[in-house]
């Protein structure tokens, strides 16, 4: 009885692992994915004399992309080392 309680709760936790996985994978693929939108648009917007509207939506798809890691390693304050 005991085995087989080990062993449904280690398929249990396999299956949560490769989900968990998947999640992290799906996230970052469809960060991409919009990212990619976001330059495109940004580019067709510079292509047909939209010098503005194309700038701005440039300047958001990388502040976007960009921004959190930028505040992650030089803005936000690090903890105190002893």
């Amino acid at each position: 009885m005991a085995e087989n309680q080990a062993g449904h709760r280690q398929t249990l936790e396999r299956r949560a692992l490769a989900g968990d996985l998947v999640k992290a994978m799906m996230g970052t693929v469809l960060a991409y994915i919009t990212f990619a939108g976001a330059m495109g648009g940004a580019v067709y917007l510079l292509a047909n004399d939209k010098p503005l509207y194309g700038l701005a939506a440039l300047v958001t798809a990388l502040g976007a992309a960009f921004g959190p890691k930028i505040y992650a390693d030089f803005i936000q304050p690090r903890p105190e080392t002893q």
